[in-house]
């Protein structure tokens, strides 16, 4: 029996000991989980106060009133009362430039503006007042660019067989464009200005072409450096005739240099680009009647046809005869 008894006393105790190691265990192992816990609960009870004290401090900071952006706009657009909203901004926030409303209505944007953006001075121009003098000219005789597109800034330039290129019209929006004419509002010193470089161009066989901006609404207009010609000037005042002869003259050059560029074309050269003109046509043909057969309207949004005429290329661009230069 008394063997029995020390055999149960030594299992009680180790079960007595394993139990304590367990407790302990337990005990460390919920000892840190419960500062861990503690921890994050400090953690997000700083940032919570944190907030807390930042929202009190708006409230309670100085705010003016801005005129911000109501919309998307592009460079180039103007901007009215209606495109302009007021809110409320921390006065440590707002940039020292910053416009009110009187200030930019009626002007230009320079960049891309997104909604909700402050407006500063850098951002906009201004035409400015526009002058008495100021009329609508339209021309035939200027090379234009092939890209050219309504409402984008040029320089128009004269370029002498000697080499010498000038800039007549500095920075000047294209108001319409069509078929080779081109309108432009001038005052009454780039009209003279003009009149002058489109005689020398006849006197001296010059070029009068037209160059476009990169950044129009970012890039400063060009210095004019075309010296108008006194001769030239006493010329029109003696016969003012002068101008229109000059202006006919040109656009008869400008069309013979077409008609040269047309028939030193190839056999070969103009049959592929009837060729192409031909398979285009039919390719579009068939692409509509497979639309009107499906009856599915993703194939009825057809692509526009290439352009054919890549077949054959004229960088300069010639102008027609029939029209002449007026005020």
């Amino acid at each position: 029996m008394s063997k029995i008894r020390f055999r149960q006393k030594q299992l009680i105790l180790a079960g007595s000991i394993g139990g304590i190691v367990v407790l302990l265990i337990c005990v460390t192992i919920g000892y840190f989980y419960f500062k861990h816990i503690e921890g994050k609960n400090e953690t997000e009870r700083n940032i919570l106060e944190e907030q807390r004290d930042f929202a009190q401090m708006q409230l309670e900071e100085e705010t003016i009133a801005v005129e911000v952006a109501a919309d998307d706009y592009e460079a180039g657009d103007i901007l009215h009362e209606s495109d302009l909203v007021t809110i409320n901004v921390p006065k440590r926030a707002v940039p020292e430039n910053v416009m009110h409303a009187n200030d930019i209505v009626g002007k230009y944007t320079k960049i891309n503006l997104k909604k909700n953006t402050p407006i500063t001075d850098s951002m906009l121009y201004e035409d400015g007042i526009t002058p008495d003098d100021l009329r609508n000219q339209e021309f035939r005789l200027i090379e234009l660019p092939s890209k050219l597109e309504k409402d984008e800034f040029v320089d128009v330039r004269v370029k002498f067989p000697t080499g010498q290129d000038y800039i007549v019209l500095s920075k000047k929006k294209v108001k319409d464009l069509a078929n080779g004419t081109i309108w432009y509002e001038m005052d009454e010193q780039e009209i003279l200005t003009m009149s002058s470089a489109i005689v020398d161009a006849y006197i001296n066989d010059a070029t009068i072409y037209a160059l476009t901006y990169v950044d129009p609404h970012m890039q400063n207009e060009a210095a004019i450096t075309y010296p108008a010609n006194e001769k030239v000037l006493d010329l029109i005042d003696s016969d003012p005739n002068i101008i229109d002869v000059a202006t006919t003259e040109l656009e008869r050059r400008y069309r013979q240099k077409l008609e040269s560029d047309l028939q030193s074309m190839t056999e070969k050269q103009r049959q592929d680009y009837s060729n192409g003109k031909n398979g285009t046509k039919k390719e579009t043909e068939e692409a509509a009647d497979t639309s009107t057969v499906t009856g599915n309207s993703l194939l009825d949004q057809q692509q526009t046809p290439q352009n054919s005429e890549a077949v054959f290329t004229d960088n300069n661009v010639s102008v027609p005869v029939d029209a002449t230069v007026t005020e």
